[in-house]
């Protein structure tokens, strides 16, 4: 694969794990950026131009669009070179939509996609492998878009129906590497102390900020369950590039407006991926405008 800029290609350790055994192999890899962002709608060609103008800047694989707003589905090669992917709504509904967006140099790689539904869909891509006698990587990449927190409460079935989705989408062999890219509505907070009990240490580093709520406790057990792991909790940075989304609200008491941050968008990959990375954060220096800034997990 070509990459993006004039990047070093490195030697990288993956592993091909069946159901009894894991092999090692070694793949000589480009650099690797997927992002996850909210967009907050793609209607107009500004909106579009923007996005595509940050997609370049930040140098990114592929990125998975969550609330482009976009009724029907479409595929178009955008300026760039660059192929992108929306996915229609079902219902006509018009608040919601996902898709893709993929480096003009990545798309030879890129065997299928599929939508499950209004909230999950995803791509299978294929790494060649670095000599011939050596089996290629098999990729998937999820995007998806959780109910909000107030809505999963008053609708916890709501909330099921989409984590049976996503699982849906994780069923692939076990030699497959998976990366989800999403806006999971969910603030997984800081790690307290008694985690490492319930096995939360396992899917999350020590680098998140906020308090576990309801949809937080979803994830957390989704990812215990599948063996999933949090990139963008794994780095230290500063909390401007840990928090995801940002606005105002306005307190009761005193009537005044104070801005608020929180982290509900993430990047998860396998667990036995996370030494993969080598690096994952939010960045809000983009030229599209939205209230979710653009998450980014390097590898």
């Amino acid at each position: 694969m070509t990459p993006n800029n004039p990047a070093q290609r490195r030697p990288i350790v993956a592993s091909i794990s069946s159901s009894t055994t894991f092999m090692l192999f070694l793949v000589t890899m480009t650099v690797l950026r997927f992002g996850s962002w909210n967009v907050c709608g793609l209607a107009g060609e500004a909106r579009l131009a923007h996005v595509v103008q940050d997609f370049e800047n930040y140098h990114l694989s592929v990125v998975g669009i969550q609330e482009t707003k976009v009724r029907s589905s479409r595929i178009e090669t955008v300026p760039g070179g660059h192929k992108l992917i929306l996915f229609d709504q079902y219902h006509g509904q018009w608040h919601g939509g996902l898709g893709f967006l993929i480096n003009r140099d990545f798309t030879v790689n890129v065997k299928s996609y599929k939508q499950i539904s209004d909230r999950v869909a995803y791509l299978d891509a294929e790494l060649p492998a670095s000599s011939p006698d050596k089996p290629p990587t098999h990729l998937r990449l999820i995007n998806c878009y959780s109910p909000t927190n107030p809505k999963s409460i008053l609708n916890p079935l709501l909330a099921q129906r989409f984590y049976d989705e996503l699982s849906l989408a994780l069923d692939v062999p076990a030699r497959y590497e998976l990366w989800i890219l999403g806006d999971f509505n969910a603030k997984i907070g800081k790690r307290p102390l008694d985690d490492p009990v319930y096995g939360i240490n396992e899917i999350m580093g020590s680098y998140s900020i906020g308090r576990r709520n309801e949809n937080g406790r979803r994830l957390a057990d989704f990812c215990i369950t599948n063996s999933l792991f949090i990139a963008n909790s794994a780095f230290k940075h500063s909390s401007r590039h840990i928090s995801t989304r940002t606005g105002w609200v306005k307190e009761k008491k005193s009537g005044c407006t104070r801005p608020y941050f929180s982290q509900i968008d993430y990047i998860l990959c396998r667990s036995r991926s996370k030494s993969f990375l080598t690096d994952a954060r939010a960045y809000a220096g983009t030229t599209h405008r939205s209230d979710h800034k653009l998450v980014i997990a390097t590898v």
